[in-house]
């Protein structure tokens, strides 16, 4: 198992903790919200750990986000990145880093519940993503469903899309679940789409349901766009889970 950093904190939900006979069953609803305590991640920042450069867990250590750096384990490459880059209050974004600043048409919609998110970055380079993009370390001794996330474009994304995008192109994110090397299921969420009769650009914290994907292991994500001058990025929060652990 790839070796991360742990930063415990309450779970949102304890729905239940039981004997039935073979060993302690815990049931929990989890809403990974990417807050972690003691982390020093500014305003207009990233972060990722160059000491545990595979990634990094969710605050109750129960779900893992992957990511690869370079080879000196000081750049990111791709995977998954902890951001507080926000929109500022004035809306204006012209001349600043928008790489990793998550694309929101009101202050009203900031955050889902605090001010860190993550931003998935897919890198055209295969060699420089993870294995996997998230996993379930756990899964031998227990079980992980998918509920759902909140998603979002980022500015640099937004940019390109409205510079580049013409009739027809459409730009997709595509989620895999898997358990015991089998696929579990599929879901889609669309981030932009023009048409002749509407232009759509995801500008707002939207719910993508997950529960297609059902118990899994390992969740893999790809970015899908029709027109490749559109950098493949997006942003995460608010992810659901249903999970239970037998010990």
């Amino acid at each position: 198992m790839k070796r991360l950093f742990f930063i415990l904190a309450a779970l949102v939900l304890v729905a239940s903790c039981l004997d039935d006979g073979s060993g302690n069953r815990t049931q929990y609803t989890l809403t990974t919200t990417f807050q972690y305590q003691g982390l020093d991640l500014g305003s207009d920042s990233t972060y990722f750990s160059t000491t545990t450069p595979e990634g990094f867990s969710d605050p109750n250590g129960l779900l893992n986000f992957y990511h690869q750096l370079d080879a000196d384990a000081v750049w990111f490459d791709g995977g998954f990145i902890l951001s507080n880059y926000e929109m500022p209050a004035s809306g204006v974004t012209s001349g600043l880093n928008n790489v990793y600043r998550v694309y929101l048409d009101s202050q009203a919609n900031k955050n889902m519940a605090g001010n860190i998110y993550t931003v998935y970055h897919q890198n055209p380079d295969p060699a420089l993503m993870p294995k996997h993009d998230m996993e379930f370390p756990f899964v031998a001794n227990g079980r992980c469903t998918m509920l759902g996330c909140f998603i979002t474009n980022t500015v640099q994304v937004a940019d390109a899309i409205k510079e580049n995008f013409t009739d027809g192109d459409k730009m997709t994110v595509k989620v895999t679940g898997f358990l015991n090397g089998e696929k579990t299921g599929e879901a889609e969420f669309t981030l932009a789409e023009f048409t002749p009769e509407k232009d759509s650009i995801v500008s707002r914290w939207t719910r993508f349901d997950l529960d297609k994907l059902g118990s899994i292991q390992y969740v893999d994500f790809e970015v899908i766009t029709t027109n490749p001058a559109v950098p493949a990025y997006f942003c995460m929060d608010s992810m659901g889970t249903d999970i239970e652990l037998v010990y």
